[in-house]
This record gives C-alpha cells, sequence and structure tokens, in this order.
C-alpha cells in the first residue's frame, strides 16, 4: 500500500516472505531445527531432563566404564557422542528420563527415528512416551525389554498428533550393572515412515500397538 500526500511527499509500504502453516504457532527456536536431526556430537540438542545427576541421561564418547555392556562408540561416526545411562551410577528400577522440547503438530503421521543400544546381561528398559501439551499421563508409544545386540539398532515410530506434543525417552536400569542403555541419531520427520526398524532373534512377542517386544 502506498500513502501520499503529494509527488514530494510520499510512503511506501511493502511486505515479503510471508508463510502460513498449519498447526499451532511456536516460537522457532525452541523447535528442532528442519529436519529435526540430532546426532548429540554438538549437545543435546532440542532435549532436556528436569534434573541432573548420576542416574541421569549423560552425553558421552568412546565406551562405557562399565565391561561387558553399553556401546563402544557412537552411532554416527564411532568417535562421536552419544546419550546412555550408567547403570552403575543407579538402582534396580531407577528411571532417567530424556525429553524433547515441544514439538509441533501436523495433521497425517509423524516418523521418529533412532539408534539404540541394549548389550548387557541384566539390561532393563527403553521406552518411548508421547505427552501431548493438555494431558497429564504420556501415552506409550514403543518399548524394548533385556539385552537387544551388541550393535546398534535402529527404531521407527509412526504416530499421529496434532497438537503441540513432546517425547519422552526412558530408560530403567536393570538387575546389574551390566544394563548401559544408550541412543543416538535422534530424527524428526513430517509424513509416515519410509525405513525399516531392525529386528532382533531375542524377540518372542510383538504388539503392533504399542511397537513393543515383551518377554
Amino acid at each position: 500500500m502506498s500513502l501520499c500526500k503529494s509527488f514530494w511527499d510520499c510512503g511506501l509500504v511493502a511486505l515479503d516472505d510471508i508463510t502460513i502453516q498449519l498447526g499451532s504457532c511456536w516460537s522457532p527456536e525452541r523447535l528442532p531445527p528442519p529436519p529435526g536431526e540430532c546426532t548429540f556430537d554438538q549437545d543435546e540438542c532440542a532435549f532436556t531432563q528436569e534434573k541432573r545427576n548420576w542416574s541421569s541421561w549423560h552425553r558421552r564418547r568412546g565406551e562405557t566404564p562399565t565391561s561387558y555392556t553399553g556401546p563402544k562408540g557412537d552411532h554416527t561416526t564411532g568417535v562421536g557422542y552419544y546419550m546412555y545411562i550408567e547403570a552403575s551410577h543407579m538402582v534396580y528400577g531407577q528411571k532417567a528420563h530424556l525429553q524433547s522440547k515441544p514439538l509441533r503438530g501436523i495433521p497425517g503421521k509423524h516418523c521418529l527415528t533412532f539408534f539404540y543400544h541394549m548389550y548387557g546381561a541384566g539390561t532393563g528398559l527403553l521406552s518411548v512416551y508421547l505427552k501431548k501439551e493438555e494431558d497429564s499421563e504420556e501415552s506409550l508409544l514403543w518399548r524394548r525389554r533385556g539385552e537387544q545386540s551388541i550393535s546398534w539398532l535402529r527404531a521407527l515410530i509412526e504416530y499421529s498428533c496434532m497438537q503441540q506434543h513432546q517425547i519422552i525417552f526412558e530408560a530403567i536400569r536393570g538387575t546389574s550393572i551390566r544394563s548401559d542403555i544408550a541412543i543416538d541419531d535422534v530424527k524428526f520427520q513430517a509424513g509416515p515412515c519410509t525405513e525399516v526398524e531392525d529386528t532382533t532373534q531375542q524377540s518372542s512377542g510383538y504388539s503392533e500397538d504399542l511397537n513393543a517386544i515383551e518377554y
């Protein structure tokens, strides 16, 4: 629009780069940058913890301190960082939560992919929960129990959520100090998952609703 009092006294107003998106508005700096991938090599990205102590999730590179459990290195390059729980600093059944900052909801499917490491005779439980903005309870999306592999495995979770929400990784310490659990290369994408999840030979049952392997 142009407002002019005369030929010599004329002001111009311009607009540019207007974007309209579905879903609620949210501060861009609080959302993971597209495509929402975190390797943990620089920092913990868009993830937070309510408390930080010896029983929290820890960012680490290289192998874990306890033998016969945990990864030898990260999944991305082998020399980078990953997040893990140190079972020797926890007691049986103790939980650690790593939660994303608020994520924008969209119509249709979300795809969450990540790599996990569950190696050790006393390995406990790794779960992924969805917490919607207005809900007090979390809903379980995915779960693995017990030792899975000495290698990193890929997990894919497809879910629907049209409102602002958070993703929570919960690790529970198992029966012995050989129960370190690690995650790496977390990626959020809009749309259905197009890759295939890694499977293990240890599984004895599968729940399609919860993406869960139980023993």
